[in-house]
């Protein structure tokens, strides 16, 4: 059976559906026209991704300084309304080996973007800042700007929320910097990103002779790096130089790969990132977060990258006694620095058996003790502590402490 659809409207719907027609064909063939893609409206799967790859919201001046110190030329980009805002975040960028911002111009293309939304943004003209004596240096002089009262940066810069970026030899410099011991201005910096990192052994080599040890690293790291043959087999393989960071560094620290990338470009390729991981650790933004914590963080899930990983530290905590109580016990512990809370896990069993073992969660960081009650009379339980950390609203635990056992009274 045939139906002529046009016969069960009225001349005038007939009218309104065909000038509705013209109107989204019109609408199409302009897109066409401009190149934009009939996708283009749908939800981006990379939206911390797509937002960092655009400039932010502020125009960029920019300075440049010398010191007796050395014969580097310094210089800064930094937001030109500075004047009105709250004191800023910083971001020190050191070089890889033969390059600055002067032999390389993306160099300034990602501090100027960085700079655009906020931060003050130093490097130097240093082609070997692997040391970090160089980039030190450029630190003190920003503490001296900070206090100095006629200078432009006064009290504009927050010194305790400083971040380090590196490529290359500039990773190892970030390293260095932050290394317990090494230098004093390491207790300003906060946060590394760490791009293309080289292995131990070529650092330590003559060619560079700028030796790091990531052991001595306590900051959150975000370690990037491209699957090209000049990273991937070379300067920055992941079994050789990555992965080993990424287990030494007593922090929290995030890895990936960029597909195809080759050592010369990752920097400029993986800048995007770079910001949003600033923009996370420095300025506690929940949307630049994304991209690195919770359940399926963009970095992960990013068809352009690979070999995520990430390692969230946590604090232990040691079990001090449990005492017996009616029906019950009470467990102390020590209290662990930067958890969320603890897990308190008692069993009729030693081996914790699944159908034997309950647990009782503690969400307070400050607490060292937790009464248990409404147990078995005269019972024998065995009784552990571990902490957690709620990051992303994903649980990371700790190691469980010793196990105490204890029977508790009638």
């Amino acid at each position: 059976m045939r139906y002529n659809v046009t016969e069960n409207y009225t001349k005038g719907e007939m009218y309104m559906k065909k000038k509705l027609a013209s109107i989204v064909l019109a609408a199409v063939m302009l897109l066409a026209s401009t190149g934009v893609p009939f996708f283009a409206f749908a939800k981006s799967t990379t939206p911390v991704w797509d937002k960092y790859s655009k400039s932010g919201t502020h125009k960029v001046s920019t300075l440049t300084f010398t010191l007796d110190s050395n014969d580097f030329t310094y210089k800064v980009w930094y937001p030109s309304d500075i004047a009105d805002m709250s004191k800023r975040p910083v971001i020190l960028y050191c070089n890889g080996t033969g390059s600055n911002y002067e032999k390389s111009p993306e160099t300034a293309v990602f501090l100027k973007k960085a700079a655009s939304y906020g931060f003050i943004c130093l490097t130097n003209t240093d082609q070997n800042t692997g040391t970090g004596v160089s980039m030190d240096a450029g630190m003190t002089a920003l503490i001296g700007f900070n206090g100095n009262k006629k200078h432009k940066f006064y009290n504009k810069i927050n010194i305790d929320k400083v971040g380090l970026a590196g490529h290359s030899q500039g990773a190892t410099c970030c390293l260095n910097l932050a290394s317990k011991g090494k230098y004093e201005n390491s207790k300003h910096f906060k946060t590394i990103f760490a791009c293309s990192l080289p292995t131990p052994e070529l650092e330590a080599s003559p060619i560079q002779n700028c030796p790091y040890d990531a052991s001595l690293v306590s900051l959150p790291t975000l370690m990037l790096a491209g699957t090209g043959s000049t990273d991937a087999t070379f300067i920055a393989p992941l079994e050789t130089s990555l992965l080993p960071a990424f287990s030494k560094i007593k922090s929290d620290v995030y890895l990936a790969r960029m597909k195809g990338v080759e050592h010369a470009d990752s920097i400029y390729k993986t800048h995007p990132y770079m910001i949003a991981w600033f923009e996370y650790r420095l300025n506690s933004d929940k949307t630049a977060a994304k991209a690195f914590i919770g359940k399926s963080p963009e970095l992960k899930t990013n068809k352009a990258w690979q070999d995520f990983k990430r390692k969230v530290k946590v604090n232990n905590t040691t079990l001090t006694k449990v005492t017996a109580v009616s029906k019950g016990f009470n467990a102390y512990w020590k209290k662990a620095a930067g958890v969320t809370g603890y897990q308190v896990q008692y069993s009729t069993s030693k081996k914790f058996t699944a159908k034997t073992t309950k647990s009782v969660f503690v969400a307070k960081q400050s607490a060292t003790g937790k009464a248990v009650k409404k147990l078995s009379a005269a019972k024998v339980y065995c009784v552990r502590v571990r902490t957690y950390r709620t990051v992303g609203g994903v649980k990371y635990y700790g190691k469980w402490t010793a196990v105490k056992s204890i029977k508790t009274k009638k």
